[in-house]
C-alpha cells in the first residue's frame, strides 16, 4: 500500500510542480502585459498630447488669421470712409463754386443788360464780378448788343430799385450769401 500512497504521492507532487510551472508562465505573461498595457498607455498619453499640441497651434493659427482678416477689413473701412469724406468734400466744394459760378453770372448778365439800357449802378463791382467768374473757371457772361423788348423796362425798374435803396448792393441784399467787395460767401466760406 505503500507503493500506492508513493505512487499517487509522487503524482500530486508532479501536479503541484506544473501548476508551480504554469503558474511562473502566467505571471510572465502578466507582467509581459502589464509592461504591453503601460507602454501603450504612455503611447496614448503621447499622441494625445501631441494632437492637443497640434489643434492648439491650429486654432492659435486660425485665431491669427481671423484677427489678421479683421485688421485688414478696419483698414479697408478706413480707407473707404476716408474717400467717402474727400468725395463729399470735393462734391460739395464743386456745388458750391457751380452755386457762385451761376450767381456771378446772373449778376453780371443783370448789370450788363441794365447798363445796355444806359444805366449804372456805381456800387455794383463789375469788375471783381468779372474776376472773381474768371477764377472759378466759369463761361464769362457776354454783352449784350440791345437789350430784349418787354425785359428792359424790368431790367431798369429792378436796378434803379435796388441801386436806390441808400446805396447798397442789391446784389449784396438780394443773395444772402453775399460778401464785402463783390466777394461772394456760400455757407460762410468766401470764395
Amino acid at each position: 500500500m505503500t507503493s500506492f500512497l508513493n505512487h499517487g504521492l509522487e503524482r500530486l507532487t508532479n501536479i503541484y510542480e506544473e501548476a508551480c510551472e504554469v503558474n511562473k508562465m502566467l505571471e510572465a505573461k502578466l507582467k509581459k502585459v502589464e509592461v504591453t498595457i503601460a507602454d501603450q498607455g504612455m503611447i496614448v498619453v503621447a499622441k494625445s498630447q501631441h494632437y492637443e499640441d497640434k489643434l492648439k497651434a491650429v486654432t492659435q493659427e486660425a485665431q491669427a488669421a481671423v484677427k489678421k482678416a479683421n485688421r485688414v477689413a478696419h483698414d479697408k473701412l478706413d480707407v473707404a470712409k476716408l474717400q467717402h469724406e474727400q468725395d463729399m468734400n470735393s462734391y460739395w466744394e464743386g456745388l458750391k463754386g457751380s452755386v457762385v459760378i451761376s450767381l456771378l453770372q446772373a449778376r453780371l448778365k443783370m448789370a450788363y443788360e441794365a447798363k445796355a439800357m444806359g444805366f449804372e449802378c456805381p456800387t455794383w463791382n463789375i469788375d471783381a464780378w468779372e474776376a472773381k467768374l474768371k477764377n472759378l473757371g466759369g463761361n464769362p457772361v457776354e454783352y449784350p448788343s440791345k437789350p430784349e423788348a418787354g425785359a428792359s423796362s424790368k431790367v431798369a425798374e429792378v436796378a434803379a430799385k435796388a441801386c436806390g435803396e441808400a446805396g447798397k448792393d442789391p446784389m449784396v441784399e438780394a443773395d444772402a450769401g453775399a460778401g464785402v467787395d463783390g466777394e461772394v460767401v456760400v455757407e460762410g466760406v468766401a470764395l
